[in-house]
């Protein structure tokens, strides 16, 4: 069984939609969902699905949405290494109106993690260790990331990082990003994360420049897919239709399926195919819970 240990963000999601603009003051009726989010945990439950054995490494606060979310990790047969802050655990809401996604986040706890809790022995038998791109946006996390990075390479572990928006690495420095996450050997990003880290407008040159330096990937085109790459290498997936519906971790169910179907050493088509078909499965259940709702 294929091992892995997923670092990073541990949040409570609250997915809401607005079917019409509203007024100062305005109440409106439509489906709002609170369910266990975070980029690294959603990467985990999807590895977890499937078959992979995943330990969790984050930060929770000494509260109820804590209990919550240590709880769901558990009962999705994740083995969970969490840190107990004071602090309130992570939430996001995401609100989708009009086919756009808005999000607001608090990070909480999450950034209670630090290089104290990464310790060696989490790394033991451990065939891939997965670092939320999240992680290294605040310094304590980062510490906790670049340690993470340096003990799976002297483990013998490979390592993978999925990019966070746009918005935040520019914050933090594009070229500054781009050296935080060098020691990964596969990365998945989006369209216009690839154009943000390259400078480039063309996915197939985004695909080269990256190739350089991570020597696997995908780049993913939302409703088009994703091109992957695996040395000189390419493939391009296809979802099966466009869904119309919150994407809010799709991007970490295709992160994940990719990631473990080559550790598995499928055939890299195989893999991008399947990652879009998982994530297009992830989407295709959150717009049934909508339409139900």
């Amino acid at each position: 069984m294929t091992r892995l240990l997923v670092l990073g963000d541990l949040n409570l999601d609250i997915h809401a939609e607005e079917p019409s603009p509203t007024s100062p003051g305005q109440e409106t009726r439509s489906a709002v969902r609170v369910v266990p989010g975070g980029s690294a945990a959603t990467f985990a439950r999807a590895a977890r699905r499937l078959g992979a054995d995943v330990l969790f490494l984050g930060a929770v606060g000494r509260d109820m949405a804590g209990d919550l979310l240590e709880r769901d990790l558990v009962a999705a047969g994740i083995e969970p290494h969490l840190e107990r802050a004071a602090l309130p655990s992570g939430a996001v809401l995401s609100l989708f109106r009009g086919g756009d996604r808005s999000m607001i986040c608090a990070r909480g706890a999450n950034d209670a993690l630090d290089a104290d809790a990464v310790s060696a022995s989490l790394f033991a038998h451990v065939d891939h260790v997965h670092i939320s791109g999240y992680a290294f946006l605040s310094e304590s996390q980062a510490r906790a990331g670049r340690k993470a990075l340096r003990l799976a390479h002297e483990s013998g572990a490979t390592v993978s990082i999925n990019t966070p928006p746009v918005s935040l690495i520019e914050s933090f420095g594009t070229h500054a990003y781009r050296e935080a996450m060098r020691g990964a050997d596969m990365v998945v990003l989006n369209r216009d994360e690839g154009r943000c880290l390259t400078g480039l407008d063309a996915d197939e040159a985004i695909v080269e420049a990256l190739a350089h330096t991570h020597s696997r990937g995908a780049l993913t085109l939302g409703a088009e897919g994703a091109l992957a790459w695996r040395g000189d290498e390419r493939a391009v997936g296809r979802p099966p239709r466009r869904l119309d519906v919150d994407p809010t971790g799709a991007g970490d169910v295709f992160a994940a399926t990719f990631v473990l179907r080559l550790l598995r050493r499928s055939r890299l088509d195989a893999a991008v195919a399947d990652a879009c078909a998982r994530a297009y499965e992830h989407l295709a259940e959150r717009a049934a819970v909508a339409t139900s709702s």
